[in-house]
């Protein structure tokens, strides 16, 4: 604790990352009580790994449940995509490719950060390979 008070002393904002998976939101609440022990003032939230196929399915918290368990202000959802493991692998930041959802939510982060008024993504699974066979099922039965 006392490495962890020393890393937060300069800061003038708290960002808590955490993927929205039981065991990170327990590691994430206890890092917010350690927040709020120092005074440091209101951590914000950003959710890491966002995959709205397994949200819908109910095999992966939402959004919505995991602010409501921390009860602390959501700053930003970043989608789950694989492209951030291949352009971190070229060397290319993900945040520069304008195509990119994961780019984007980052971008609002940091619009978020400087005081804009910026919306939320929508995130949907309709980029989730069973999304997509479900929906050719469905237009061939109409």
């Amino acid at each position: 604790e006392r490495g962890f008070r020393n890393t937060i002393a300069p800061a003038d904002i708290i960002l808590v990352v955490t993927n929205p998976e039981v065991s990170a939101v327990r590691d994430a609440d206890r890092i917010i009580g350690l927040v709020e022990a120092e005074e440091k003032g209101p951590a914000k939230l950003i959710i890491n790994r966002v995959n709205p196929g397994l949200t819908k399915r109910g095999d992966m918290l939402t959004p919505e449940d995991v602010v409501e368990l921390l009860a602390i202000e959501l700053i930003g959802v970043i989608p789950d995509d694989e492209n951030v493991v291949i352009s971190t692998n070229r060397g290319q930041p993900v945040a520069l490719d304008p195509k990119s959802k994961t780019g984007q939510a980052f971008k609002n982060i940091a619009k978020r950060l400087q005081g804009q008024t910026v919306p939320f993504m929508q995130l949907d699974d309709k980029g989730d390979f069973m999304s997509k066979v479900a929906g050719l099922f469905k237009q061939g039965g109409d």
